[in-house]
C-alpha cells in the first residue's frame, strides 16, 4: 500500500534541544528517510522544510518563563494547532499527537477524526494527573473533568503508544481497549550508538578537573518530578571520602533548590554544570563511572524518565532513586546492570557507591550488561520499526 501522509503534532521540534524535540525531530526525519510524507506542526516562527520535513510553525515561542507564560504559551499553541491542522488534515492522514502541552490530544482528536484521519496518542506524560501529583487532592474535581476528555480522546484513537507497562496498566485502568495500547520505550540519542572514543571520555573527565576520583553523575533535567534527597544525603554521608564526586549535569526547575541545598550542607563533592551539547553527550555519559536516574513514586506510573536509555547505550551502572518495586528497578534487576534504592534511603545509596567504588570488576561488568540492554530494547532502528508497523496498521483504518 502507498504510504500515507503523516502529520505529527508537538509544541517543541528542531531545533529545539528539549527532550520531545529530539525525539520528534529522530522519528520524523527516521520516516521522512524510508519515504514517509512528514509534516510536523510545531510553535515558532518561519515554516520550512528541513532533512526531507515539512515543517508548520504556529507562532509563538517554543520556550516560557514561569506558570503565567507558560499556561499562555500551552493555550496559545492549543489553538493554533488546532487551525494548522485544520487545513492541512485530508482523509486518509495518519495524525500523530504528543503530550506537550497537557491535553493536546484531547484538543485534536475530534477535528483529526471527524476529518477521516486516523490518530495515535504518543503518550510522553499522562496528565493531568501528574498535576494532581503535584497539588493534591484539593484539585481532583476540576482536574477530572480535564480527565474525562483525555479518556475520550485516548479511546477514540487508532493507537496509543505508551513508553513502558506501568503506563500502559493506567491506560487499560481507563478502559482503553488494550489492543489498541503499544508499548514502544523511547530510545536513546542516535549519537550514542557508537560507543565513545576512550580519548574523548579522557578529554571530558579532564575538562571536568576530576582527575581519578570517582564520578557518580546525573545527567538531564533537574525536573519537579526527580527525586533529589537521597543523592544529596548520600553525598553527605560521603562527603569526607574525597575520592568520590557527585556532578549534577543538566538545567531545570530544581536546580537552584540543589544548589542552595548543596552549600547550605557543606557539600564541596557536589558540582552543577551546563548540560552537554547532543554530539558531545556520548563522552559526557560515559566520562562518569555511575549514573544516576531518578523519579519520585508518586510519578511512576505517569512519566518515564528518557535518560534510562542513553546512560544503557553509554555502558554506565545505574543506580535509580525511586520505587524499588517499580517498572524501572525491576529492569536494572532483570538485565543486572544497576541497583535501585528508596527515595529516602540515602545510607544505601551511599553504601552501594562505596562498595562499587572498591570493586571495578564488578563496575565494569554491570556496564557490559547496561550497553547489552540498550542493544536489546532502547535503539532507534528497533523503535522506527515498530513505529512504522503503527503507522501502516493505523492507515488501514478502523
Amino acid at each position: 500500500m502507498d504510504k500515507p501522509r503523516l502529520i505529527l503534532v508537538n509544541r517543541v521540534y528542531w531545533p529545539s534541544t528539549a527532550a520531545t524535540a529530539q525525539l520528534l525531530t529522530d522519528l520524523a526525519e527516521g520516516l521522512a528517510a524510508r519515504g514517509w510524507p512528514v509534516h510536523v506542526i510545531a510553535a515558532g516562527d518561519a515554516s520550512t522544510s528541513h532533512n526531507g520535513v515539512t515543517i508548520h510553525r504556529t507562532g509563538g515561542s517554543d520556550r516560557h518563563g514561569g506558570l503565567f507564560s507558560r499556561l499562555v504559551n500551552y493555550g496559545r499553541f492549543r489553538r493554533e494547532a488546532q487551525r494548522q491542522l485544520a487545513a492541512l488534515l485530508q482523509p486518509g492522514d495518519v495524525v500523530v499527537i504528543m503530550t506537550d502541552p497537557p491535553m493536546l490530544g484531547a484538543a485534536l482528536t475530534g477535528l483529526a477524526t471527524s476529518r477521516g484521519a486516523s490518530v495515535i496518542h504518543w503518550i510522553q506524560d499522562i496528565y493531568p494527573e501528574i498535576v494532581t501529583a503535584h497539588v493534591g487532592a484539593f484539585a481532583a474535581l476540576p482536574l477530572s473533568l480535564l480527565r474525562a476528555r483525555r479518556d475520550a480522546s485516548w479511546r477514540a484513537a487508532r493507537a496509543c503508544v505508551t513508553l513502558g507497562e506501568d503506563m500502559a496498566q493506567l491506560l487499560r485502568e481507563h478502559q482503553v481497549p488494550a489492543d489498541r495500547i503499544i508499548l514502544v520505550p523511547n530510545w536513546a540519542p542516535r549519537e550514542l550508538h557508537e560507543p565513545a572514543a576512550p580519548a574523548a571520555i579522557a578529554a571530558r573527565r579532564a575538562a571536568w578537573g576530576v582527575g581519578d576520583k570517582f564520578v557518580i553523575a546525573y545527567s538531564g533535567n533537574l525536573g519537579r518530578v526527580h527525586e533529589f534527597a537521597a543523592v544529596l544525603d548520600a553525598a553527605e554521608r560521603l562527603k569526607t571520602q574525597r575520592d568520590i564526586v557527585f556532578l549534577f549535569i543538566g538545567t531545570g526547575a530544581r536546580f537552584e533548590e540543589i544548589r542552595a541545598a548543596a552549600a547550605a550542607r557543606g557539600l564541596d563533592n557536589v558540582r552543577l554544570l551546563p548540560p552537554a551539547p547532543r554530539a558531545e553527550l556520548p563522552a559526557a555519559l560515559a566520562a562518569a563511572d555511575v549514573q544516576l536516574v531518578t523519579l519520585k513514586p508518586a510519578f511512576g506510573r505517569l512519566v518515564y524518565p528518557s535518560k534510562l536509555a542513553g546512560v544503557l547505550a553509554a555502558a554506565r551502572p545505574v543506580l535509580f532513586v525511586g520505587s524499588p518495586a517499580g517498572e524501572i528497578a525491576q529492569l536494572l534487576a532483570r538485565e543486572q546492570c544497576g541497583a535501585a534504592v528508596g527515595p529516602g534511603d540515602g545510607a544505601r545509596l551511599a553504601g552501594l557507591i562505596t562498595a562499587w567504588r572498591a570493586d571495578p570488576a564488578h563496575c565494569a561488568y554491570l556496564g557490559r550488561q547496561a550497553r547489552a540492554a540498550y542493544e536489546r530494547h532502547f535503539t532507534f532502528e528497533s523503535a522506527l520499526a515498530a513505529w512504522e508497523q503503527i503507522l501502516r496498521a493505523a492507515a488501514k483504518g478502523p
